[in-house]
């Protein structure tokens, strides 16, 4: 996450092309908040019955797909914009 968070500063230090830095950043951003989705689920699931954990490992799966989705996308937007 941290070094999306650099790229991106970086980018729009550097970089010109505003609306690749734009999607790069609000991919980031959902990187982030998937991310710490999983990290809820999986405390729900710590704290929940048998069910409960079921559920919420299959969100906390979910989570982490989204959150490698969403970063790979800022990557590829940053190596766009450059």
């Amino acid at each position: 996450m941290k070094k999306i968070m650099f790229a991106l500063v970086t980018s729009l230090a550097v970089l010109g092309a505003n609306a690749q830095v734009g999607k790069a950043a609000s991919e980031a951003t959902d990187s982030v908040q998937h991310k710490i989705d999983e990290k809820r689920a999986d405390s729900d699931a710590k704290k929940s019955g048998p069910v409960g954990k079921a559920v919420n490992n299959v969100k906390s799966g979910y989570h982490k797909n989204r959150a490698k989705n969403s970063a790979n996308k800022a990557k590829q937007s940053l190596k766009n914009a450059g």
